[in-house]
This record gives structure tokens, C-alpha cells and sequence, in this order.
């Protein structure tokens, strides 16, 4: 799992059409899918992009805005800065290094999908943050998130901006589309 940068989430029912879009949408964002596989978990791709996956998948979101039609396949888009084991001392560490890009004056909040982890999220949220003291919590408008992917024994983090993930479905709220399901 280290080598991918990019989690894509999408119905298990699809995979062969949230590939394709993945493909193509990585393309017009102007990068190179350098390999994809789907992970341990149903409904969840591994991505490796030749590019910056923050970028792409900015220009992917900027992309949506102007056509939400362009997602259909698949859910969150979501890159990746390092990989850890997910146990509670690795992610925790992972956090503390990641918060570190954090501003004193800015607001932050950890964003978490678990799949087959023992602790509960609340307690793993809880876990993971308490050692961070820069900026301050806000969970509705974070100018910057801590990502946390925990797909079995590996969790993919990442300290991004709200413009670096998506959301679809969120998105589609935003712009007065039809959510997907």
C-alpha cells in the first residue's frame, strides 16, 4: 500500500466503471495513472498518479464544479502522504508530524473513514488528537483536515485542504445536483 498516493472510494458493484473514471479524470487533471488496484476492503481503489494527488484532485474538484456529470462512479477522493501501520502509536505519531503543517491562527479538524479497525472512531479520534495543541478545532469550516484512511492493518494520512479531497455527494449537494448512491 505505500506506493499509492490517492484513495478512491465507489459502489463494489462498479469497479470496472469507477476505474474507467478514475483513469479519465486523473487524465483531463493533467496526470498519469501509474497503477490502480482495489484494496483489502470492497469499494476502495489504490491509486498510484505520477503527478502531485493533491493537485489532481483539486483540478478534478474545479473540474466538478463546472460539470458535476464527470463523477458518477465513484464517492471521496482522498491522496495519501504517508502510509502507517494503524495501530494506535503509529497513527498517533503520523498526526503529530502531519499537524505540524498546521498554523498557529488556523482552524483544523481530523477527518476519519475506519474499516476494519478494533477501536471505535470516537475513540480513535480522540486517540490521534490529543496531542495536537497548534491552531484550533473547527468542524465545519477547517482550513486545514487530517485525513485518516484506516483499511485494515495500514492507514493512509494525509494533512489536506478542503479544496484537496472530494466529497461527491457533498458536492453535489453544494451545487443542487442529485446526490449518488
Amino acid at each position: 500500500m505505500e506506493n499509492y498516493n490517492l484513495l478512491v472510494t465507489y459502489h463494489p458493484n462498479r469497479a470496472g466503471l469507477a476505474e474507467r473514471e478514475i483513469r479519465q479524470r486523473v487524465e483531463d487533471a493533467g496526470g498519469d495513472v501509474d497503477e490502480l488496484v482495489s484494496s483489502c476492503i470492497n469499494g476502495v481503489m489504490c491509486v498510484r498518479v505520477s503527478d502531485d494527488a493533491k493537485r489532481i484532485v483539486s483540478n478534478i474538484r474545479d473540474e466538478f464544479r463546472e460539470d458535476p456529470g464527470v463523477l458518477t462512479h465513484t464517492y471521496h477522493w482522498i491522496p495519501v502522504d504517508r502510509w502507517v501501520r494503524a495501530t494506535v502509536e503509529d497513527m498517533t505519531e503520523a498526526a503529530r508530524e502531519l499537524a505540524e503543517g498546521i498554523d498557529e491562527n488556523e482552524r483544523w479538524m481530523m477527518h476519519m473513514h475506519k474499516r476494519r479497525h478494533d477501536m471505535s472512531s470516537e475513540e480513535l479520534v480522540l486517540a490521534l488528537t490529543e496531542p495536537i495543541s497548534k491552531g484550533k478545532v473547527d468542524l465545519t469550516r477547517p482550513d486545514k483536515i487530517i485525513a485518516v484512511e484506516v483499511l485494515g492493518g495500514m492507514a493512509g494520512m494525509s494533512l489536506v485542504t478542503r479544496e484537496e479531497i472530494i466529497d461527491a455527494n457533498r458536492l453535489r449537494q453544494q451545487v443542487g445536483v442529485q446526490m449518488i448512491y
